[in-house]
């Protein structure tokens, strides 16, 4: 029987993705961002049904404006959410429609990559040495319009059961925003257990797609945590924080402060100390050298050892 079902979800989606496709090249470029966002979050569940996963949220998007896709005072949020799989985005999209930080290369996927265009998903080429710099001033330019941007602060594609260290980076395109963090948790789940059936880490989208598709009682568990202040603060101050509430939602480890112990634990043993930001060696206590009392001149202080 649940081939039958997955079957028929694969046909629906088939004509699903044609609709959207359609909407988003020949409709999106001449709306407004407002209207575009409200078609996004209203498309977007649509795509998650047809798949069959359930998705639950826990917490809610503080500012109600911000969760219709435009924040109507101040900056959007920058909402940092772990990545498990494909379906992340249109869970996020159904939520708190975003513009979304994605690698160069999905602009060039057949289907997908004229819809990611088109919906204003901000390209980044790893490429260029300069790319992070530019994505973080156009994240932050968004953000000043009052466009929610997210982006995936592991840099890469989980496996849906434990968080990957965090790069600060994209951080820094909040603080010059005057823009606020906004922690997002996603976890997916097989009959109510936390599950990696939707991951793509290291599989291909067609067989993930297939596996979710033909798979019941699949589901999404998503945590809207509260806001993360970024004025005044530094990139990896940010990363380390929401690496945290986000590993306690999750209840799993925190790799970010892991790989910051790690670190520490290593520049102690090679002797340098960190503490006031500064790099030095060990210092070793002072030696003081007298010469025999017979051969000692009368006026001649004792030498000392100077400090590394």
């Amino acid at each position: 029987m649940r081939y039958v079902v997955g079957t028929f979800r694969l046909i629906l989606l088939f004509f699903l993705a044609i609709l959207i496709f359609l909407v988003a090249v020949g409709l999106f470029p001449v709306l407004q961002h407002r209207t575009r966002a409200w078609y996004v979050k209203h498309l977007a569940p649509w795509i998650t049904a047809v798949i069959g996963v359930r998705v639950t949220v826990k917490g809610s998007v503080p500012d109600p404006s911000a969760a219709a896709g435009i924040r109507d005072r101040g900056p959007g949020y920058l909402v940092s959410a772990n990545h498990i799989s494909f379906l992340d985005i249109f869970i996020l999209d159904s939520i708190l429609p975003v513009r979304f930080i994605a690698k160069k290369e999905i602009g060039s996927w057949p289907v997908f990559g004229p819809i990611t265009t088109h919906v204003g998903t901000i390209y980044i080429d790893r490429s260029r040495k300069r790319a992070v710099l530019e994505v973080a001033e156009a994240m932050a330019a968004a953000l000043r319009e009052g466009t929610n941007v997210l982006f995936f602060p592991e840099g890469t594609t989980g496996p849906g059961d434990k968080l990957l260290p965090f790069y600060a980076n994209l951080f820094a395109g909040a603080e010059p925003a005057g823009a606020e963090i906004l922690p997002v948790t996603i976890r997916y789940t097989v009959n109510g257990e936390t599950s990696t059936l939707a991951s793509y880490a290291h599989e291909t989208l067609g067989t993930v797609l297939k596996r979710v598709i033909f798979t019941p009682g699949v589901g999404a568990e998503v945590t809207i945590l509260d806001p993360i202040p970024s004025v005044g603060r530094d990139r990896r101050e940010l990363a380390a924080e929401a690496s945290r509430v986000m590993a306690g939602a999750l209840g799993w480890a925190d790799a970010t402060a892991e790989k910051e112990r790690a670190r520490s634990d290593r520049m102690r043993a090679s002797g340098i100390r960190s503490a006031d930001g500064e790099t030095k060696t060990e210092e070793k206590p002072a030696e003081k050298t007298e010469a025999p009392a017979a051969e000692k001149p009368a006026e001649t202080p004792a030498e000392q050892t100077p400090a590394a």
